[in-house]
């Protein structure tokens, strides 16, 4: 357990000393990318046996990496506490606003509903693996695992909301009802973490197409998104399972090939919705599965 504590800690260190150096000079720069990038081994050191520890650090050491990243691109000269807060915060403390602290109702409501989901979509996993068809058996997993999956992320967003805003700091956009989406388009663009979307756009998209390069810039955003997700899975389910998840995300570009030719936005709202969940989830056990291969593991037998 100690060493356990003390990889977090490299991680955190490595992040505040990134925070302290990324701003100044290009050396200076260039060696917060280093330190950072210089953590990401981290997570290979826990025990393999430790599949959710594995991916949470490694998670935790490319989000660091990219508030890095954030820092060293930022024109303007924002003060060391400023920069720490960044560099370790979980939103984009550059676009938080300040207000009285209060209790986010629309929040708690959402977390009061999705726990149950969660546990729901948890228990669909753990007694649909016990199947005796293969057929029935992995479609109830995948099924479930797509609502645990999903349930799951709108408790941490609901999460982060509610402490963020009893501390009176408003920390939206972060999540828009993606299950509401009616595009492919919508659903990255608009609503599915707005956080990981905004830095993609700024620090991808938007250097490749300000040259005149869209579409390049649009492939370039998917391949830099399935790498990321490919490096946070890598020490938790190895290669092949972290090279599915990575695939999830480069499906997503002839998907929205596709429905730019169909003109899906201009659908009436029922087929078009009905189009973006069918796609979204025929695809989702590209990512639900590496995803349940370490829940799998919170019921596995010790030895």
């Amino acid at each position: 357990m100690l060493l356990l504590v003390l990889y977090v800690g490299l991680i955190y260190a490595a992040g505040l000393a990134a925070a302290l150096l990324a701003a100044g000079p290009v050396w200076r720069r260039t060696a917060a990318l280093f330190v950072m990038s210089a953590a990401l081994p981290v997570a290979f050191l826990a025990p393999a046996d430790h599949q959710t520890f594995r991916a949470f650090v490694a998670l935790g050491s490319l989000w660091f990496l990219a508030r890095t990243v954030e820092l060293v691109r930022e024109p303007r000269h924002l003060p060391v506490a400023r920069r720490i807060w960044h560099a370790v915060g979980l939103v984009d403390t550059r676009l938080a606003r300040r207000r009285a602290p209060s209790l986010d109702r629309p929040a708690l409501l959402r977390l009061l509903l999705c726990i149950p989901l969660v546990a729901a979509g948890f228990a669909g996993v753990y007694y649909g693996s016990q199947l005796s068809s293969s057929a029935l058996r992995l479609g109830s997993r995948w099924a479930a695992g797509a609502l645990f999956v999903y349930t799951a992320v709108e408790v941490v967003v609901s999460g982060v909301i509610l402490l963020y805003s009893a501390v009176g700091i408003d920390p939206r956009p972060l999540h828009d009802d993606p299950i509401r989406s009616r595009t492919i388009a919508e659903f990255w663009g608009r609503r599915w973490n707005r956080a990981v979307h905004r830095f993609l756009k700024l620090n991808v998209f938007a250097p490749v197409a300000r040259r005149g390069y869209t579409e390049l810039g649009l492939a370039l955003t998917f391949v830099v998104s399935a790498f990321f997700h490919f490096a946070f899975m890598l020490p938790a389910v190895g290669p092949g399972l972290a090279a599915m998840m990575g695939a999830f995300f480069l499906l997503q570009l002839p998907f929205l090939w596709a429905e730019r030719a169909l003109g899906v936005a201009r659908w009436k709202e029922p087929l078009a919705r009905a189009w973006t969940l069918t796609l979204l989830f025929v695809s989702s056990p590209l990512f639900v599965e590496p995803v349940l291969r370490i829940v799998d593991s919170w019921t596995a037998a010790p030895g």
